[in-house]
């Protein structure tokens, strides 16, 4: 089962404060059209993968036979649990689990799948929350003509606030920055949350990448907060050994 951390932060939240801040004004000397977000689907619909085992069919070679999966009680939650396309490596006391959060993003209720890993690190617990398969959203203008380019580092940010900060806590975020996800550069920042009234201070990175145009996000972190002066390098080692599962890739 996933600790309270987890299970709090991981729930609805309605984002009026978020569109507030998303609204562009227009300039003094006159209206400006007014910019639209437009999603751009990932290939999430479409893909063609090869299944890979869940946890109550195969066992996972990196999985103990012993081990008991994660209950995801997180609420709102679809009910759906199909595992990333990918493979990752975890300790020998480490959990997982899958779903599909339920999330109100900027211009709909969005069903986006979660994976979540869970252990032991030093100092404390790691936790490391993916997020994929969900669409960009990019601002364009309803007169332009030209395709707005994704941005997964938008997505990101987005997303860290919507899912990941509860009500009530103080988060930050530092400047974007690279990281790696197994050999592949990603895109991310550091982050803290703290404050919260129902959980403690936590901090760590995510890290955004697209895969085959479909987007994944790493949100790695560690609890209590004085562990990540330790244990954060564990779970680097843990995103170093993923590999995507994806057509022609």
């Amino acid at each position: 089962m996933l600790n309270g951390m987890i299970i709090h932060k991981l729930r609805s939240r309605m984002p009026y404060l978020l569109l507030c801040g998303l609204v562009l004004l227009a300039a003094c000397s006159g209206p400006e059209p007014t910019p639209t977000l437009t999603p751009v689907p990932s290939s999430t619909a479409t893909v063609e993968t090869t299944p890979l085992p869940t946890d109550t069919a195969t066992p996972d070679p990196n999985i103990p036979a012993t081990e008991t999966p994660i209950v995801l009680e997180i609420t709102p939650l679809a009910g759906n649990a199909d595992p990333p396309p990918l493979d990752i490596t975890l300790p020998e006391d480490w959990r997982r689990g899958y779903d599909t959060l339920a999330l109100a993003d900027i211009d709909t209720l969005r069903a986006i799948p979660l994976a979540v890993y869970q252990g032991p690190v030093t100092g404390g617990t790691g936790t490391i929350v993916l997020l994929w398969g969900f669409p960009n959203l990019v601002a364009g203008s309803p007169i332009g003509s030209n395709t707005p380019t994704p941005d997964i580092w938008v997505d990101a940010l987005r997303l860290f606030r919507l899912a990941m900060v509860d009500q009530g806590c103080n988060p930050g975020t530092d400047l974007q920055r690279d990281y790696t996800v197994g050999n592949r550069s990603a895109t991310g920042t550091q982050f803290a949350i703290v404050e919260c009234p129902e959980s403690t201070d936590t901090r760590g990175w995510f890290a955004g990448l697209r895969v085959q145009d479909i987007n994944f996000v790493f949100y790695s972190y560690v609890e209590p907060i004085e562990a990540a002066d330790t244990a954060l390098d564990e779970l680097q080692a843990i995103l170093d050994s993923v590999v995507f599962h994806l057509p022609a890739d």
